[in-house]
């Protein structure tokens, strides 16, 4: 499936798909947001400096599973949203010294409740 731009209006699922197997730099670019563009410029001529210098692809690499991370998360706007949202009264609460609510703590009692539910095989 070839990528579309994202302003022509696709629903989160065609964004999602439409780079689910196609991971250029186009279909990227196409699946993110128009606002995002300029960005997404900037840092994929950045990767491509840093490859042809170091004669390593590494930095392309990052650079497309950053923007697929990138446009997966931002195909449903309101949905992204939410998200960070969420993430800032998270960080508010650990800011103030407190846990957020349903906030898990991992210290040594979970982790031994984990490995017995891993070695009952749940």
């Amino acid at each position: 499936m070839t990528a579309q731009p994202h302003q022509q209006h696709r629903t989160p699922e065609e964004v999602r798909a439409s780079i689910k197997d196609d991971r250029s730099p186009k279909a990227l670019r196409a699946a993110a947001p128009v606002d995002d563009h300029e960005l997404f410029d900037r840092e994929y001529a950045a990767s491509l400096d840093q490859a042809r210098v170091s004669y390593d692809l590494t930095p392309i690499h990052d650079f497309q599973t950053r923007w697929w991370m990138t446009a997966v998360l931002k195909a449903d706007p309101d949905e992204y949203r939410a998200t960070i949202e969420a993430g800032e009264r998270a960080m508010s609460y650990l800011a103030r010294g407190e846990l957020p609510p349903g906030a898990v703590v991992v210290d040594d009692a979970y982790k031994a409740r984990l490995q017995e539910q891993i070695d009952q095989g749940k």
